[in-house]
């Protein structure tokens, strides 16, 4: 099992609950599941590989994992106005 550093509380819960709501599908349905995400899952690594591949050639520095996933607080820039 996956222990996610980055992963809130909230996503914690998120994700418990879909996994017993899957214990509750056929096979079949499963499969069907697995299916998009794994479909979804290759699009994101792929779209990550161009995006870091189009900031390298553009000599774009891309932030650090810690960076992107540390708690922020955000602030809409028209909320200053």
């Amino acid at each position: 099992m996956l222990n996610l550093q980055w992963q809130t509380q909230e996503q914690e819960f998120l994700h418990q609950r879909v996994m017993m709501d899957a214990k509750k599908l056929s096979k079949e349905e499963l499969l069907q599941i697995f299916e998009g995400v794994h479909k979804q899952y290759l699009l994101h690594s792929h779209l990550f590989a161009r995006l870091a591949s189009w900031c390298a050639s553009n000599k774009i520095i891309l932030p650090s994992f810690e960076e992107l996933l540390a708690p922020k607080e955000v602030h809409h820039p028209e909320e200053n106005n």
